[in-house]
């Protein structure tokens, strides 16, 4: 593999990294990482790597009360 393709390689996979979770929900990247730190956000390490499990998205939204589902 060529060095430049290397450096743009992104982990892929399930669940979210914290940089990840941070975009998708709105929040900030250091509120999830402290989020994460005091047991708010489930977290899984694999292999040193921390990944969001995709069903906090909602949990976390619905608890910051941000409306998750189209309104009617």
């Amino acid at each position: 593999m060529i060095k430049s393709q290397q450096k743009g390689l992104k982990r892929y996979g399930p669940g979210y990294s914290i940089a990840a979770f941070s975009r998708a929900s709105g929040l900030s990247y250091r509120r999830v990482e402290r989020a994460v730190a005091a047991g708010e956000i489930n977290c899984v390490k694999l292999g040193g790597v921390s990944r969001i499990p995709e069903t906090e998205l909602t949990r976390v939204l619905r608890a910051f009360g941000v409306e998750t589902e189209a309104a009617e």
